[in-house]
């Protein structure tokens, strides 16, 4: 490589504009403090038990029975009593969800 184009490269390089990414919901997920939430086939007595009780407790609706308990950081599913998925919730409103499968 001659002289003027390395020059010309650290130019480039040292003066690129400064790139601003948005933070996803998946990325905070993986690093997030919430190392433990319920997991699926828990029962709401154990949800309870190793959690607490919730912040709020949605009616069941639906059959089956679908109950959705809100914790501050996350919500639980429950189908009948056993879990069928815990989510995280955002930290603030412009964090962005994964885009959707078409």
């Amino acid at each position: 490589m001659n002289r003027h184009t390395i020059i010309l490269v650290s130019f480039l390089v040292g003066f690129s504009p400064i790139s601003y990414a948005d933070v996803l919901l998946i990325d905070r997920v993986q690093h997030t403090e919430i190392k433990t939430i319920p997991t699926r086939g828990m029962t709401m007595d154990q949800v309870i038990s190793k959690f607490g009780n919730p912040s709020i407790k949605n009616p069941a609706i639906g059959l089956p029975p679908i109950t959705v308990w809100h914790y501050p950081k996350y919500s639980v599913y429950f189908e009948n009593t056993w879990v069928i998925n815990s989510v995280i919730k955002k930290s603030k409103p412009s964090e962005k969800d994964p885009k959707k499968v078409k």
